[in-house]
């Protein structure tokens, strides 16, 4: 038995031959990654910074991260929960500036019946610094409880509470269930919120209600409206949400009344088929290439096909009438119109089929890369827990013009997100530990090269990932070139590859590196991937992102010496230099008289700098009764960098000993220091970041999952056969 799992789990995540009918014909999806170190995956998003890092989610706690083809060893996070005792990761969301702060935000359901977002900083892969944004949240069934988390386009962060299983009615502005909620991303909330009172009652982080479990939100580009999947009892619904909204649950779904926001889309529940019959007399009536159907019953309302379903017309009596179709309109609440540029005509009997869309919605985007045609451009994707993905395009007014299924693993794949990789690839992400690559079926061979245009900051390195279009008939090669860029711009790694029919669909990475350089020019280079065969090349096009300013650091910024003594300083730069720089140390102003016994020119070559030099003062005269400076300024040749002033300090003869009293000025500046260290809070401050502990990283399982490998790696038996069998809780019932 324990052989034949590693099979059933291909079985369902992987295309067979009956399933893949069902899928576009258009797509190619292979399943690029299986591990049982993200069995039970909710979420998944890919890293904004270029790294090519894919985090995966998991119901326990764990945050996996796999990248360049590798998963690595140690988890992100480990949150340590049990979703048997209603725990569970839920949702991520990478902070809109998570180039510079490094800001990674989850949402959790605790143990204790809570719900909770929190937020680590990615320190070299590692979550550190736990630090809660939202909490106190009451929660329910994991069901339930929500999970959709996404910032906005006005930089807030938005997050959908389900209705947690009868913790209080949705019209309650004092309860957070059933609604969708705005805070800024430190947890604080806008008075601007639609239902916001002050000390009064409201929960003022409320920004639209009337959702049963909310649990994909995204955006909408060029219209900031926000689009929220919801799993109800009667109806899984998709809404594009405005400030305020009221999505009709608990009264409504799908026939919401007037003063309600009805969904752009819907579905029945639980993997049912939908049937329904036409009026017998005149049910079907076509005039002017459009055919308006009447239903017969009075169980539905024809607005619960909503614009852009996909329906299939069966048994009118007139055959013309029967195919495939999607819903164009409602003329009342009775009838509904498809197009069908045929002969007007009128026709009795038949009815519509529905085939199953799924039974439980989760995660969804928008499509915004340039991978797939550009029919794909703006289209909203969705996937089902049965393990479907769904497509919506849009008519040119903004509504949805066709719904379809273009990816189909039913009944137990267990898709719960789906993501647009960095190579511009689908990816599709299985509660039972897999992950699967969607690409189009290509037309031409090509070079599939992504990122096409990126920053690399000195001194670091970024990742390009390369494939073929198709099988190559030969191995093809392809040599990597650079033209511009002074030379700070270089190939690191990967500047020759090979594709064989084998690995044709395996990305290889190419590093491209910035060097550190001793000006702020920002280099500008374009990267050449050739190929050894007769189809086009692939240009990408880089910059570098200038590190801070090189600058002059000295050791001491003032100095105090007697009459005939001297002092030294250190002078270094502030990173190691690529040209060769001379720093000179003058006397520039004041009354004192210095030479300099060591340093006045120092010379600091190429890979130097960081290693301090050292300047000594002498006071070479005589200094009279009163203190005399004199002004030292540090200058660099050849270097962008500002100079740097040393107030030199000459002591009379007779104050000498003030030199030591001086000290007792150091010791003063010990007080003041240590009055600062005293500032106790401060330090007490930074145990606030122990309000989250960090959970010691837990080492698991690892292996490769590029993006779009091909290689299957061996799946471990018994978990995969107890998450083929599993459904959420309100399924099971």
């Amino acid at each position: 038995m324990r052989s034949f799992l590693p099979l059933l789990a291909l079985s369902v995540l992987a295309a067979t031959s009956s399933q893949a009918e069902e899928d576009s014909p258009d797509l190619e999806v292979a399943l690029c990654y299986i591990s049982e170190s993200i069995y039970g995956a909710t979420r998944m998003a890919w890293a904004p910074d270029d790294s090519g890092r894919l985090f995966v989610v998991t119901m326990r706690g764990e945050v996996r991260v796999i990248v360049n083809g590798v998963e690595s060893p140690t988890a992100f996070i480990s949150e340590h929960l049990n979703h048997y005792e209603r725990q569970g990761m839920l949702g991520i969301a990478f902070d809109p500036d998570f180039a510079n702060n490094h800001y990674v935000y989850f949402f959790a359901a605790l143990p204790n019946f809570k719900l909770q977002i929190f937020r680590y900083t990615d320190a070299g892969g590692i979550g550190v610094d736990r630090t809660v944004i939202v909490e106190d949240i009451p929660a329910g069934d994991l069901d339930y409880d929500g999970g959709g988390l996404t910032f906005g386009p006005d930089g807030m962060l938005y997050f959908g509470v389900g209705d947690l299983h009868g913790y209080g009615p949705e019209d309650d502005l004092t309860q957070p269930t059933s609604k969708i909620h705005r805070v800024r991303p430190d947890g604080t909330i806008p008075t601007d919120n639609p239902f916001y009172d002050g000390d009064g009652p409201n929960v003022d982080s409320t920004w639209a209600r009337g959702f049963r479990n909310l649990y994909g939100l995204a955006f909408q580009p060029g219209t900031g409206r926000l689009w929220a999947n919801v799993s109800g009892r009667m109806a899984n619904q998709i809404f594009s949400v405005s400030r305020g909204d009221h999505g009709g649950w608990g009264p409504y779904e799908n026939n919401q009344p007037e003063g309600y926001l009805a969904p752009v889309h819907s579905y029945l529940p639980n993997g049912v088929f939908d049937e329904y019959p036409f009026a017998q007399q005149a049910g079907a009536v076509r005039q002017n290439g459009v055919a308006t159907f009447t239903l017969g019953g009075t169980y539905y309302e024809s607005y619960a096909y909503r614009k852009g379903t996909r329906l299939t017309i069966v048994d009118v009596e007139d055959p013309s009438f029967n195919g495939d179709f999607y819903v164009t309109g409602h003329p009342d609440s009775r009838t509904f119109t498809v197009d069908q540029p045929e002969p007007d005509a009128v026709s009795g009997g038949g009815g519509l089929l529905r085939r199953s869309q799924g039974e439980f919605i989760m995660g969804g985007m928008f499509y915004e890369g340039l991978r797939f045609p550009e029919s794909y451009r703006g289209n909203y994707l969705f996937t089902d827990f049965r393990g479907m993905l769904h497509r919506i395009r849009f008519a040119a007014d903004g509504s949805v013009a066709t719904e379809d299924i273009i990816v189909n693993r039913e009944p137990s794949a267990g898709f719960v997100d789906v993501n647009e990789g960095p190579d511009g690839a689908l990816y599709l992400l299985s509660y039972q530990g897999g992950v699967l690559r969607v690409t189009p079926v290509p037309v031409a061979q090509a070079l599939i090269v992504s990122p096409l245009d990126l920053s690399i900051p000195e001194g670091e390195t970024k990742t390009v990932m390369v494939s073929l279009a198709m099988p190559p008939t030969v191995d093809v090669w392809v040599k990597v070139d650079v033209q511009g860029g002074e030379g700070d711009l270089t190939v690191a790694e990967g500047g020759s590859l090979r594709f064989t029919r084998e690995n044709w669909s395996v990305p290889q990475f190419v590093t491209l590196s910035a060097a550190r350089d001793a000006d702020a020019d920002v280099e500008h280079a374009s990267f050449t991937f050739t190929p050894t065969q007769a189809f086009p090349a692939v240009t990408v096009q880089a910059r570098t992102v200038e590190a801070e300013t090189q600058s002059l650091q000295v050791s001491e910024s003032s100095l105090a010496m007697d009459e005939g003594a001297q002092a030294a300083f250190t002078v270094a730069l502030a990173y190691a230099t690529t040209v060769p720089v001379t720093v000179t140390v003058a006397r520039t102003s004041g009354d004192a008289e210095v030479s300099f016994p060591e340093g006045a020119t120092l010379t600091f070559a190429p890979g130097e700098g960081e290693t301090p030099k050292t300047v000594t003062v002498a006071a070479t005269l005589p200094a009279t009764s009163t203190d005399d400076t004199a002004v030292l300024t540090v200058s660099a040749l050849g270097l962008e960098s500002r100079a740097v002033t040393v107030t030199v300090r000459a002591l009379p003869d007779a104050d000498a000993g003030m030199s030591v009293d001086a000290g007792t000025g150091g010791d003063a500046g010990g007080v003041d220091a240590g009055a600062e260290a005293d500032a106790g809070p401060r330090l007490d401050a930074g145990s606030g970041h122990d309000a989250g502990t960090v959970p010691s990283p837990m080492e698991d399982e690892s292996g490769g999952c590029s993006a779009g490998a091909a290689a299957l790696p061996v799946v471990l038996g018994g978990w995969l056969m107890a998450g083929l069998m599993w459904r959420p809780r309100r399924i099971r019932r």
